[in-house]
């Protein structure tokens, strides 16, 4: 008999199982987020997510300033509580749906508390579902929708503590079935599988004065687009408006020798045939996901949504300083180290609009 969930009180079913039980057993499905919120040399990140077929629920807090990255990852039982968003020292409470949330994170051993809120600046996009096969099983079927904001309250880092007086901010809520996440399933077949054809990632949420959006694109390594989509919002209340990106081009500039990004030029091309364009330098040294968890940067060497036991937490600092260096926690062996891929940026608009963007870089193989 499937237990009964705190929120089968709401009448928002979407299959006939209770609120906790996932229509899919399969063991990589997660529902989750995750928020950042920045300024020069200041980028403060957290992550939770559920893994009910797993009875997981595990979450990540940290920051990157001056150089170093610190922070920790926590998991816990799921059946302990079900229903609130907490893990460790970490817990998300929604105001507002689709609005406005809390983050907390209290005091803890890793040199990283916060309490803030996040007040989106425009609508949320809702990326187009990404779905992959492979020798006719489900890899990946992922939803994720992702919205640009301003945040405000206190953060503590390595005891100094800091007022969020609007700070910029992004945060993405994805849910489905996700290769890295949960146990490692290998799926093999007769024949190598075919090549994933993706060689740049850019995921960038964005704000500059009245304009706000999100757009995110991958291309091969010929440079050939493969995907791209997002929509650039103004906020004038006399002149609103939404208009979809339809295709961006894009010139990015790198530490010499390295995968470093440190600035770019992003020329959006509206659906109305109009172009915005965004120039950006990156302010503070990239957040390393496997600080994170991703990427199998556990200390076990496992992936997010693995039963690590009832309550946990670890954690640790390392330097992302030297990009020259692909760095990583330190448990992390230096070959499948992941590096940065999460930069803080300042950017401008030709019509002399600033603000801020998080750009998400990366480039595979």
């Amino acid at each position: 008999m499937l237990p009964i969930h705190p929120h089968d009180d709401y009448p928002y079913h979407q299959a006939i199982t209770p609120m906790g039980s996932p229509v899919t057993s399969d063991p990589r499905f997660n529902d989750g987020y995750y928020f950042s919120f920045y300024r020069p040399d200041r980028h403060v990140f957290c992550g939770l997510r559920f893994h009910p077929n797993n009875n997981v629920v595990d979450g990540y807090a940290g920051a990157v300033s001056a150089g170093t990255q610190r922070g920790f990852r926590a998991s816990r039982a799921l059946d302990v509580d079900p229903s609130t968003l907490a893990v460790g020292p970490l817990r998300i409470e929604i105001i507002e749906p689709m609005v406005s949330q809390r983050l907390v994170c209290e005091a803890n051993d890793f040199g990283i508390s916060f309490d803030v809120v996040v007040t989106a600046s425009c609508e949320a996009f809702f990326e187009t579902p990404h779905v992959q096969y492979r020798y006719g099983r489900v890899l990946n079927h992922v939803l994720r929708y992702t919205q640009p904001g301003r945040v405000t309250g206190t953060v503590s880092i390595d005891g100094v503590d800091e007022v969020v007086d609007r700070w910029y901010g992004a945060r993405d809520h994805s849910w489905g079935i996700r290769q890295t996440m949960g146990p490692a399933l290998p799926v093999r077949g007769s024949k190598p599988p075919a090549p994933d054809p993706r060689a740049l990632r850019l995921w960038v949420p964005f704000e500059l004065g009245e304009r706000a959006g999100f757009f995110h694109l991958h291309e091969d390594a010929d440079g050939t687009v493969l995907d791209c989509e997002g929509r650039l919002e103004t906020t004038a209340t006399d002149g609103a408006s939404s208009l979809a990106i339809v295709a961006v081009a894009h010139e990015l500039a790198y530490e010499t020798g390295t995968r470093r990004l440190t600035a770019g030029e992003l020329d959006l091309v509206l659906e109305s045939g109009e172009r915005f364009r965004i120039d950006f330098d990156v302010v503070c040294a990239p957040a390393h996901p496997q600080g994170f968890g991703y990427a199998r940067g556990w200390s076990d060497g496992g992936n997010p949504g693995v039963w690590r036991g009832v309550d946990i937490i670890e954690g640790e600092r390392f330097d992302v300083g030297d990009p020259a260096v692909v760095a990583g926690p330190a448990h992390t062996e230096a070959g499948r180290r992941l590096g940065g891929t999460e930069f803080v940026s300042a950017a401008r608009s030709t019509d002399g609009s600033t603000g801020m963007a998080h750009v998400e870089h990366m480039l595979y193989g």
